[in-house]
């Protein structure tokens, strides 16, 4: 898949699209904002707080999360850059949930992506403390892969409340996501991609129909984790 470039990246949505849920769910509603209708909302401070709240969730996995997800009500619009947009669910005009798209940038965090399961051969202690053998495998540049793309999912995150977790909202999110994106973008352009620790939520994507093309090592207290941990680069392709 070729780099994208400005001049064919999304176009900026004019107007804000409702999607109404399915009887079968709670009821909630998706909006969607450009970067720029973002930044004029009075909730950037309860949307903030929904991501943080959810990132310090890691559920039965043992990572703990000493810091924010956003240090700021406008991190996340800076992070859209200007092509990039959010999905947000509501319920009763709070915020239960959030997803968002921008511009896939692969090597944004600065290390070399690894072939899928290179890291399979190491202990889980031996991921969760850095330890010599997985700092030294880095350097095996045999095992580099390439994980180019368009478009990549960031900041999916619900609500910790029982009553919404669990009941289909982030896929929904990102599909929303996905929808918007297929409306703005040319053909040839067939498939997104995410980031996702492999032992929090790299199950529940592969459950939903992505693959890992790409393996990334962080060590202890990235992102504000205690435990050092792989990254998963993950592909989906666009539905037709």
């Amino acid at each position: 898949m070729s780099t994208t470039t400005v001049e064919d990246t999304i176009e900026t949505p004019e107007v804000i699209k409702t999607i109404k849920s399915s009887p079968a769910t709670p009821s909630y509603r998706i909006e969607i904002f450009t970067r720029s209708d973002l930044l004029k909302q009075p909730f950037l401070q309860e949307l903030r707080d929904v991501i943080n709240a959810s990132y310090y969730d890691t559920g039965l996995s043992h990572f703990e999360k000493n810091g924010p997800r956003l240090q700021s009500d406008t991190q996340l619009a800076d992070e859209l850059q200007e092509t990039g947009f959010t999905t947000i669910a509501f319920a009763q005009n709070a915020i239960i949930g959030t997803a968002s798209l921008k511009i896939w940038s692969p090597d944004s965090e600065g290390d070399a992506w690894k072939l899928p399961g290179h890291f399979e051969q190491f202990s889980a202690d031996e991921i969760f403390s850095a330890s010599s053998t997985v700092l030294d495998s880095l350097d095996d540049e045999s095992q580099n892969a390439s994980c180019d793309g368009g478009f990549e999912i960031v900041a999916v995150a619900i609500t910790p409340d029982p009553r919404y977790r669990k009941k289909g909202i982030a896929a929904s999110l990102v599909e929303a996501c996905q929808e918007e994106l297929k409306s703005r973008m040319s053909p040839a352009r067939s498939s997104i991609m995410l980031r996702s620790i492999r032992e929090v939520q790299g199950s529940y994507w592969l459950k939903r129909g992505f693959r890992i093309v790409g393996e990334q090592y962080c060590p202890p207290f990235t992102w504000g984790y205690n435990k050092g941990f792989v990254l998963w680069a993950m592909e989906r392709e666009l539905s037709v």
